[in-house]
């Protein structure tokens, strides 16, 4: 900063000129030196600042160097907690090969005592080969056998008996003996088998069970049924008239009784003209209930021509015989018009495809010769 100078007016007098030239060389001096002070106190202050400055980082550097260097102790202990584990787990790996070594001498020496029966192992291995080559020779006869026979039983079942159910029996079981036999070449009999047994499973099978059951309900119906032709045998009594006051007509009233009870006018359509007894009643029901008994059976045995002729029969004889008046009549021959429309005996497949084919392959007692 620059010194400020204090400036006096001149004096006309030389003393006075002496005291001002004294005055500001004194302030002069002072205002050196005050400049000389403060720049002593602002480089004091600066250094100051700098040293200020100074602790502060070395303060930084300081706690900056203890942070890492509990740091690295930190990772150190964690680098020796990781080296002691590493040195069990190799004391341990250690352990387990001295184990797996041991095993596998072990190994070596039953490998070595496995491989002096090597030679019997063959000799027994050629042997037992021989054996299944006969042994499955001589099985597959016998398997062949029993599939022709179980396919000629379905056959005989299917067309004979028409027992669908154990014509699919015998048939799935000849199919299972053939699979057994694990011979390439009965792969065409066992696709033509089981066309068949797709095709029987698929024919329509008629409720018999149910037929019969509905045939049995009306043989238990026909039992009294009206009859045509029958005199009721029910009594009516007649209706009794209040009794006249006057005498008169009291005994007229007596004497019209008396000759009612021993006359009686019945009249009877001409479908009924002739009369029927009791016998007679009974004669028809029973033929009425043979009839449907054979239509049963017929259902039962799957035969159709005799279903039908026994159910067209009781028809006819229901109709000729009973009084078509009667409400169980009419129900019974409804009931006996919808069982002659049912077909119970369908068209059979024919499965004698699959026999055939066995038959071609190779005789059923064929039985391989042991060399």
């Amino acid at each position: 900063m620059d010194p400020i100078i204090a400036t006096e007016p001149a004096a006309d007098t030389d003393g006075s000129a002496g005291l001002s030239e004294s005055a500001s060389e004194g302030n002069r001096r002072r205002g050196e030196r005050r400049v000389e002070e403060r720049g002593k106190l602002e480089r004091v202050a600066a250094r100051g600042l700098i040293a200020l400055l100074v602790a502060v980082v070395a303060l930084g550097v300081t706690i900056f160097a203890l942070w890492e260097h509990y740091s690295v102790i930190g990772r150190l202990e964690a680098l020796q907690a990781e080296q002691a584990q590493f040195a069990a787990t190799n004391d341990e790996l250690h352990r387990q090969l001295a184990a797996l070594e041991d095993r596998v001498a072990v190994n070596d020496r039953r490998t070595e005592e496995l491989g002096r029966l090597t030679a019997q192992f063959a000799a027994l291995s050629t042997s037992v080969d021989e054996l299944r080559e006969r042994a499955d020779a001589g099985q597959r006869g016998w398997i062949m056998a029993e599939a022709r026979y179980l396919l000629e039983i379905a056959n005989r079942r299917l067309t004979l008996e028409r027992d669908t159910g154990s014509a699919l029996a015998a048939m799935l079981t000849a199919d299972e003996r053939l699979r057994a036999t694990r011979d390439p070449a009965v792969n065409p009999v066992r696709r033509k088998l089981a066309s068949e047994i797709q095709s029987l499973r698929s024919m329509p099978q008629p409720d018999l069970a149910g037929i019969a059951a509905r045939l049995a309900a009306a043989e238990e119906l026909s039992s009294d049924l009206a009859v045509l032709g029958a005199v009721s045998s029910r009594y009516v009594p007649p209706i009794v008239e209040p009794a006249p006051s006057s005498g008169f007509l009291r005994a007229w009233q007596v004497l019209h009784s008396s000759f009612a009870g021993m006359i009686s006018i019945r009249r009877i359509g001409k479908d009924a003209a002739d009369l029927v007894s009791l016998e007679e009643q009974g004669v028809r029901r029973h033929h009425l209930q043979l009839l449907l008994f054979a239509s049963r059976v017929a259902a039962l045995r799957a035969d159709q021509p005799g279903f039908r002729a026994s159910v067209s029969n009781a028809r006819h004889w229901l109709d000729q015989m009973f009084d078509p008046a009667d409400a169980r009549v009419v129900g019974l021959r409804r009931e006996l018009q919808d069982l002659e429309k049912i077909d119970i005996a369908p068209s059979l497949p024919d499965v004698s495809g699959s026999l055939h084919m066995l038959e071609r392959v190779g005789p059923a007692d064929q039985t391989p010769r042991a060399p």
